[in-house]
């Protein structure tokens, strides 16, 4: 018999009317605060209007809550909704990699939680339940995982009778052997990252910068809503005699003081919020591996908890900043099958996939990188990097002597606009005896620190790149969709070939597996190795 459809937690009521007002109240909000300052009859039309609005919103909230049912049954997760437009989602359960939970701060005071059922099928989650108690969500998860498993019996029963084995099942006995061969849900902690590290994270990142625009835009949204605020700004502006005063009573190294002193105040504020974007989004993270699954927590605020198969991973992607190579510090990132990166990610999302470690210490990280696949051997100091040849160095030489004349030519052209033809002389040889030399030692730098090689245990093929923002990632002869080799007209003069490699996910590692500039003999060779491996492949993981 199967079980009775269950509705969302009561609460969802509250939570749905929220997200589905979110874009408007404000604005209404401060229509009817407007609307209230002109008369006692303009005050009553304008917050009735807003109370109308929301209780429009509630009873549109109950009625998604009322019509809204899931269920388990057959071997599927059964989502229904709609009133007008019904809609049925069945998810089998086989093709359920994770349940992620996300509770902000309002989730967490009722004891709720944001639940994203996801599949290795897309970029998008295939149910999404606001909201559920913690303990139907701790439910959930265990009557997907018996139905997982009581799936891969039947299945793994099937195929033993094809061929004509007997499944293990059946000769088992009711004796001790039998209870001691039982599966046991075993967790390991694999990282645990405490606030010092993400406070030298924060310091080494540019998030700061995320933060100020969001203080800009607050302080944009005040400007913009009261003029008051706006005309005491102007009133405090001193006037321009009173600045050319100041400025000729001051002396000269006061004023750079100033200046100095205030750009060192911008640099610090940015770097405190830095530390403030990092220890709201990751305190407290903690990745353990639990039954061939990593599942990763952390948040200070809104608290995320997700899984990742490790069967799904696709890229694994290490990335280090100047700052994070000077403390010795590094993250990593990965790309899971079906998990092509979006603009507007959720809370899960981001985290798992662009945030996977945060922050980690360069002593720990081949041992982390090791436990992402089973029998991986990770030493990134022991590969044998092959690099590119002289004759792409030459090359990206070249282009970028080009790039900085275009640009000089340039500013040259906008200043001969602006002002006179001895200006756009000068500044257009300024610009080419900044550029030219500065471009050139780019282009070294990026030749020097490219590299490719192959796995010592040959399962798997990795790319470093970058100078500055230095990249490593690595992927897996399994994993590879295809091998593509092109060249361009450029690349046909200078005897070269471009190879790239597709998985079944790309964009959020931010690294895209790609070798330019390879001499035609390494690019055919390497094309053909790769082609052959990649065919002899058994997907086992799938």
């Amino acid at each position: 018999m199967s079980p009775e459809p269950k509705p969302l937690h009561p609460i969802s009521i509250v939570f749905q009317a929220v997200a589905i007002s979110k874009h408007t109240i404000i604005p209404l909000a401060l229509v009817a605060w407007n609307g209230s300052q002109s008369n006692w009859l303009g005050f009553i039309g304008a917050w009735g209007f807003l109370g109308m609005t929301m209780a429009v919103f509630a009873v549109i909230g109950f009625v998604r809550y009322w019509f809204y049912r899931y269920q388990l049954a057959d071997g599927e997760l059964v989502v229904t909704s709609g009133v007008f437009f019904k809609s049925k989602r069945n998810v089998p359960v086989a093709r359920i990699q994770n349940v992620d939970l996300v509770q902000n701060l309002f989730h967490r005071i009722f004891g709720v939680a944001e639940v994203r059922v996801e599949t290795a099928s897309g970029t998008e989650p295939e149910a999404i339940l606001k909201v559920l108690s913690l303990s139907e969500v701790e439910l959930l998860r265990e009557q997907i995982e018996s139905a997982r498993k009581g799936v891969s019996s039947e299945a793994a029963s099937q195929a033993a009778m094809g061929t004509g084995a007997i499944p293990e099942s059946a000769t088992s006995t009711n004796g001790p052997s039998a209870a001691t061969t039982a599966p046991v849900s075993a967790s390991t902690t694999l990282l645990q990252i405490p606030l010092k590290w993400l406070v030298q994270a924060g310091l080494a990142s540019n998030r700061g910068f995320v933060m100020v625009g969001i203080v800009i835009g607050i302080l944009s949204q005040q400007m913009g809503n009261d003029n008051r605020f706006v005309l005491r700004i102007v009133r405090n502006i001193p006037s321009s005699r009173e600045m050319e005063i100041a400025r000729s009573q001051a002396n000269w190294w006061e004023s750079w003081l100033v200046w100095v002193g205030a750009l060192v105040l911008v640099l610090v504020l940015i770097r405190l919020l830095g530390i403030a974007w990092y220890v709201l989004r990751f305190y407290g993270y903690r990745l353990e591996l639990r039954d061939e699954n990593l599942h990763l927590s952390c948040g200070l605020l809104t608290k995320v908890s997700a899984t990742v198969p490790r069967r799904r991973i696709q890229w694994i992607s290490i990335h280090r900043s100047p700052l994070l190579r000077w403390m010795k510090l590094a993250s990593i990132r990965i790309e899971t099958a079906g998990g092509a990166g979006k603009q507007n990610e959720d809370a899960a999302t981001t985290v798992t996939r662009r945030w996977f470690v945060p922050v980690i210490p360069e002593s720990l990280l081949d041992e982390l990188v090791e436990q992402l696949r089973p029998g991986l051997e990770w030493s990134e100091s022991s590969l044998e990097w092959q690099s590119l040849d002289r004759r792409a160095l030459k090359r990206m030489r070249r282009k970028s002597s080009l790039r900085a004349q275009g640009i000089s030519i340039l500013a040259g052209g906008l200043a001969f606009l602006l002002f006179d033809f001895s200006y756009a002389w000068t500044l257009g040889v300024l610009v080419a005896v900044v550029l030219i030399p500065l471009n050139i030692w780019v282009a070294q730098r990026r030749h020097r620190h490219f590299g490719f090689a192959e796995l010592p245990s040959g399962e798997g093929v990795v790319i470093r790149e970058g100078f500055w923002d230095r990249k490593v990632s690595c992927t897996f002869y399994d994993r590879i969709q295809s091998v593509s080799c092109s060249e361009t007209p450029f690349d046909r003069r200078w005897d070269m070939q471009t190879l790239r490699i597709d998985t079944a996910a790309a964009g959020p590692a931010d690294h895209v597996y790609r070798l330019p500039m390879l001499s035609r003999p390494i690019a055919s060779e390497l094309f053909d190795r790769l082609s052959s491996k990649t065919s002899r492949i058994e997907m086992v993981w799938d």
